[in-house]
């Protein structure tokens, strides 16, 4: 039933004063009202709701009131009251109240609403109060329409990441809410593990809320911690601020206060963190952070760090000056349908993990590399541009390797000869194709102590290259594919190469090269054709007996050879090669020679051949699986079980080659087994030719060296066997969740773990290692085994084991460890403990031996807004026990 209070107010016009009443048809139903006092004669009256008489008398509301109840409705006329019972509701524009009891008084404009109790003496049908984006739930509640002040008995409000309980609470006509006899928790628990508890406070929606003096209170028992007052930031938008510092010893540069800073919100879609690291010993770190995100447009992070060490009195960690560079940025996908730009920077000195990573994993990492992209796509059209920066660098060697400016300019593949209008197959000229593709590159590789000086515009490669393929490609036999092909290559660069022979004092000469630094260009046609065959052989067995386990076996043979073929273009095309004569320092009738390009080493090569080429590739591969029947399954389906994914050999021969025309022959083979538990992947490299002294290929066939077929230059076997047990009753999923995080609370936990701590500051997460308690437990277990030898043999030969149990549905034990059995010692092992207790967690990390013996231990809450909220006893590598 909906009226609508204009009809109301007619009734009671129609009606002669007195206390008479119209009540509709009543129930069964037996209402108990609770006493409730709203109104405390020492805190706050009940006339502060009501409009003060001295103000023009308000006929109407702005907005229309409307009311509905399942069980009954009393109108009093004389009282100019209104009672709904059982699931009663009213609506005043954006407002809504619904209870089990509600009672409006239309004379000043209030309402009051209650729960009711039923038959077994259980309060239920509590008031909820929806005010736009705002609900909560109280005991008891009465708010002026007019006035919009109200106020509330025992309410529970979520403000922001927290919780907001009190005893009575007065909301103000500016939406501002004064709070008497009350706790505010983080906690979502109707009874809550923690709180901070207070005698009054003010909350102002989406700003903040202040306290009185408090006090906190851990599992019912109020601790000896106070506070004079209490603050508590509620709002969504972002403000400048102090960034506390931790506190701490290290070893090597002694007292220290790092990460303190400020924080600055740079408009609505950019912040900025300045961070400083101060130690007693001189050493001292900066550090930018800026994280910034458009929605539907581009989203990224930048980091920046600047450390200088100051030398102490332990010979192990140097004086240094380090600095490092993270950058990522990542475009929506709907911003623009044909441009993209994408960056994912990690640049750093070589020395920077070793001497300022408090990761295990970034410690152990030993290269780096970056990567920025943009593409364009023209749409219609054939086109695409991209253009790339691309870097690595090994901090072992203390090599930089770089690629900038790189651009390249496609056009795919067309069919000029093609009707629109053709039906059914293509004629031989239909496929006819062509092309272009344009790539400039520039490469530096230097060391880093030369990255910054004048030596790297001399090691930089520059080129650009050209290219027009026209080929097509037919069937002969219904096996053969034939691709016969004409490709205009042209290339240009900064400078070129020419030798020549320097006599010596001796009598003999030695090839002296001498850099021409101009521009050059050249280029070539090089008509090609290639042949291919790739048949497939089955062999099949059948078991005879039906009841055997194994019913059928299938090995499947893919044999391929293809052969390519480039005619000898000198006299037609220009010459780009050249011979120098050298005379032996041992025989002076000898006379060496050796042909080289002018292009030699150059970034595309040379455009042409010296002479015609050939190739002839051959490879074989193998698969071999069978069909079993199932041991307990009635239903009869058979299972595909793989004995062998893949066993492959493959080389190649070049005919037209003065010497060592065979390539080395590659083995390489896996497996999964044990219902795909467990996979096995092995390989090896063999090589048909001797070797000299100076392990350099010889032509002569290592057979008639040494009686064998072929030379191991490497070889390999891993294995790698996972484990898990079924997901816990009641739940399916066991995968990462959606955003890939988990609750981390501290820089120096993430960094124990292995990981780098990226605060995120609207969710309070940090990246890293997702627990999941959905699992029991899960094993794993990777074993690896290498050889390689030239000259020297290398072998090496480990073992790593990891996993995790939960001992209860909140605990969760992990372990992760290996040896290396070539060393006969145990590598870096760690032990994690992890603990959930709601609103609240414990980690205890360990690892309990090595150069990185370390431990952590903390407690803290689980919210960002009480990340501080913790107790933290750790011990590391880096840090003074």
């Amino acid at each position: 039933m909906l009226f609508s209070i204009l009809l109301m107010e007619s009734v009671m016009l129609a009606q002669e004063p007195g206390n008479e009443s119209i009540k509709l048809p009543e129930t069964d139903t037996v209402y108990d009202i609770k006493n409730v006092n709203l109104y405390p004669s020492d805190s706050i009256s009940a006339d502060t709701l009501l409009v003060k008489q001295k103000r023009k008398k308000s006929t109407s509301l702005d907005a229309e009131v409307k009311y509905s109840s399942k069980d009954s409705m009393i109108f009093s006329i004389g009282e100019k009251k209104l009672f709904l019972y059982k699931t009663a509701k009213v609506n005043y524009g954006e407002i809504e109240l619904t209870a089990d009891y509600v009672e409006f008084d239309m004379s000043d404009k209030t309402v009051l609403a209650t729960g009711v109790k039923d038959s077994a003496g259980v309060d239920v049908g509590k008031p909820v109060f929806t005010q736009g984006s705002e609900t909560f739930e109280s005991d008891a509640l009465r708010y002026n329409f007019e006035s919009k002040k109200g106020l509330i008995s025992h309410v529970v409000t979520q403000q922001g990441e927290g919780f907001l309980h009190s005893d009575l609470t007065k909301r103000m006509e500016n939406g501002h809410v004064h709070v008497q006899g009350g706790k505010y928790t983080t906690c979502d628990a109707e009874h809550p593990h923690f709180y901070l508890g207070f005698t009054k406070a003010i909350s102002i929606p989406e700003d903040k809320i202040v306290t009185g003096p408090s006090y906190m209170v851990l599992a019912d028992v109020p601790l000896p911690i106070g506070l004079p007052f209490g603050f508590f930031p509620n709002t969504n938008t972002r403000a400048s601020g102090l960034i506390f510092p931790t506190y701490g010893e290290e070893q090597a540069r002694g007292f220290y206060l790092r990460n303190g800073g400020w924080y600055f919100p740079l408009g609505p879609y950019v912040d900025l963190r300045i961070l400083a690291d101060v130690y007693s010993l001189g050493s001292w770190g900066g550090t930018l952070q800026s994280n910034y995100k458009r929605r539907y447009k581009f989203n990224g992070n930048f980091n920046f760090r600047y450390y200088n060490n100051q030398v102490s009195s332990n010979p192990n960690y140097p004086a240094s000056k380090d600095y490092s560079l993270r950058w990522s940025h990542s475009q929506d996908p709907k911003a623009n349908p044909t441009r993209t730009f994408s960056a994912n920077v990690n640049i750093s000195s070589t020395s920077y993990n070793k001497n300022n990573s408090t990761s295990m994993s970034s410690y152990l990492n030993n290269t780096q590399s970056s990567s920025i992209s943009y593409s364009k796509k023209w749409p219609g059209s054939p086109f695409n541009f991209v253009a790339s920066m691309n870097h690595s660098q090994n901090n072992r060697n203390k090599t930089v390797s770089l690629n900038f400016p790189k651009a390249a300019l496609t056009m795919n593949r067309i069919y000029p000869l093609r009707s629109k209008k053709s039906t059914g197959e293509y004629k031989w000229y239909e496929n006819i194709s062509t092309g272009y593709t344009a790539n400039f590159d520039n490469r530096i590789n230097v060391y880093e102590s030369s990255l910054f000086t004048p030596e790297v515009l001399d090691s930089m490669d520059m080129g650009f290259k050209h290219s027009i393929p026209v080929s097509t490609n037919f069937k002969v036999l219904n096996f053969l594919n034939i691709s016969p092909s004409v490709t205009y290559n042209g290339v240009l660069y900064k400078e070129s190469i020419r030798r020549y022979a320097s006599g010596l004092a001796s009598g003999a000469s030695e090839v002296v090269t001498d850099t021409i630094r101009r521009m050059q260009y050249g280029h070539s046609v090089s008509p090609s054709i290639s042949i291919g065959a790739t048949p497939k052989i089955y062999g099949m067995f059948l078991s005879k007996r039906s009841e055997s386990y194994i019913a059928a076996v299938r090995h499947v043979i893919s044999p391929s050879a293809s052969f390519s073929f480039v005619p000898d273009m000198r006299g037609i095309m220009p010459n780009y090669y050249d011979t120098v004569y050298t005379q032996s320092a041992t025989d002076p009738d000898k006379i060496n020679y050796e042909v080289y390009s002018y292009f030699e080493d150059r970034i595309f090569g040379t455009p042409s051949a010296n002479g015609k080429s050939a190739s002839l590739s051959l490879s074989l591969g193998n698969n071999l699986e069978m069909k079993v029947r199932p041991r307990n399954d009635t239903t009869g389906e058979m299972k595909k079980v793989a004995i062998l994914e893949n066993f492959n050999f493959s080389t190649s021969y070049q005919p037209f080659k003065d010497s060592i025309k065979w390539n080395d022959i590659g083995v390489t083979g896996g497996t999964k087994i044990f219902n795909k538990k467990v996979d096995l992947r092995f390989g090896s490299t063999l090589s048909p030719y001797a070797i000299n002294e100076a392990g350099t290929k010889i032509n002569k066939s290592y057979y008639s060296q040494t009686g064998k077929l072929a030379r191991i230059t490497r070889a390999s076997i891993n294995m790698g066997m996972s484990f898990r047990s079924g997901a816990a009753k009641g739940t399916e999923d066991e995968t990462l969740p959606e955003d890939g995080m988990s609750a981390f609370n501290t820089d120096q936990e993430m960094e124990m773990l292995g990981e780098d701590p990226y605060y995120e500051p609207t969710s309070g997460y940090y990246y890293g290692d997702y627990v999941d308690f959905n699992i029991p437990w899960s094993f794993r277990m990777d074993y690896s085994w290498s050889y390689t030898k030239n000259i020297k043999k290398t072998i090496t030969h480990s073992v790593r084991l990891s996993g995790d149990f939960s001992l209860t549905p909140k605990w969760k034990i992990g372990m992760n460890s290996g040896y290396d059995i070539v060393a006969h010692k145990i590598t870096t092992t760690n032990i994690n403990i992890h603990r959930d207790l709601h609103c609240w967690e414990m980690r205890f990390t360990m690892v309990p031996f090595g150069p990185r013996k370390s431990y952590s231990f903390t407690i803290n809450a689980k919210s960002s807004l009480l990340r501080d909220l913790k107790l933290d006893k750790k011990g590391s590598w880096y840090d003074n026990f």
